[in-house]
């Protein structure tokens, strides 16, 4: 039976006082990070990530074991497996390391093989570099070995129970949030969007900390996604057309539809069309006002794995 589970965040956009607020450490044990992850060549999948109060030493320091699962419900020791560790250092930095899960370029990793997954000592303007040495992946075409930043936009605050957190939000990734002592809104191990995933998607359905449920995606009805449930894989109809693409006359026609909402976003995130056709089998979307470039649209029904594409607009 599905569980509906409700959670109500408060973003407070003032300055933190130093009366109301400390620090949140990053968990190094009983906790669970329920996520969905899919890409262009690879099956949906409901991922779990746990840290079981399993601890190791490399090279001198003491990680936390990190175990995953793939499409089962709940997550024990017994039926995941270690891909890798992570430590919080004293600067309030999450580092892992040997992850297996991810791919992750040489050049992310530290001296010691780790890469910093977050900072949570940054402060607005500070910036995050990645190097990215794919052509033509994600959002824009960054060429082979160009380096990347990723500036620190905005710093807010969440209240969750009884403790305020920092909620970091960046550009030009809008999508990328991390809160503090919960990691990215993407997932675990996907702190700067696509930047160390190759390309591919991911996204944090809830986190528990303690058996408490510490987030929970406002798309989402239960941390446990309607695809997995009791054995059946249940998608939204992924048979679409659009056409034309590139879009030449300022329309573009969405056909074989099955979904809640169409939302369109340009090369930077930003959103520019969010259109309600629940129940519409072919919908005709006006771009005639936008401007020429590459556009990404997003077709979602709640509870299920978006699909996703490119549009070119001429």
């Amino acid at each position: 039976m599905k569980t509906h589970l409700t959670l109500v965040f408060i973003l407070i956009g003032i300055a933190l006082s130093a009366q109301d607020y400390k620090y949140v450490p990053f968990p190094d044990s009983s906790a669970v990070w329920s996520e969905m992850y899919w890409g262009s060549d690879t099956p949906n999948e409901f991922l779990q990530y746990a840290l079981f109060n399993e601890d190791t030493l490399i090279n001198g320091l003491v990680y936390h074991k990190i175990f995953q699962n793939v499409n089962l419900s709940t997550i024990t020791l017994k039926n995941s497996r270690s891909v890798g560790a992570i430590r919080e250092d004293d600067h309030k930095r999450v580092w892992a390391t040997n992850l297996k899960t991810v791919y992750i370029h040489h050049g992310n990793l530290n001296e010691n093989g780790e890469i910093m997954l977050y900072d949570f000592s940054l402060q607005v303007g500070d910036t995050i570099w990645e190097e990215r040495d794919h052509a033509n992946i994600g959002v824009g075409d960054y060429k082979i070995g160009v380096g990347y930043y990723l500036v620190v936009s905005q710093i807010d605050s969440l209240k969750i129970h009884k403790s305020i957190r920092k909620v970091f939000s960046f550009e030009p990734y809008r999508w990328v949030k991390w809160i503090e002592g919960i990691g990215n809104i993407q997932g675990l191990v996907f702190p700067y969007g696509d930047l160390t995933t190759g390309g591919e998607n991911n996204r944090l359905i809830c986190m528990h900390q303690n058996d408490t449920l510490m987030y929970m995606n406002s798309n989402d009805e239960d941390c446990v996604p309607q695809f997995v449930i009791d054995g059946s894989d249940i998608f939204p109809n992924t048979e679409i057309k659009v056409y034309p693409n590139p879009v030449i006359n300022g329309t573009v026609y969405f056909e074989s539809l099955d979904f809640e909402t169409l939302e369109l976003y340009d090369s930077n995130g930003i959103l520019k069309r969010f259109e309600n056709i629940k129940g519409i089998d072919c919908y005709e979307l006006n771009v005639l006002s936008l401007p020429p470039g590459t556009y990404y649209y997003s077709l979602k029904t709640k509870g299920l794995v978006p699909t996703k594409g490119k549009l070119i607009l001429r």
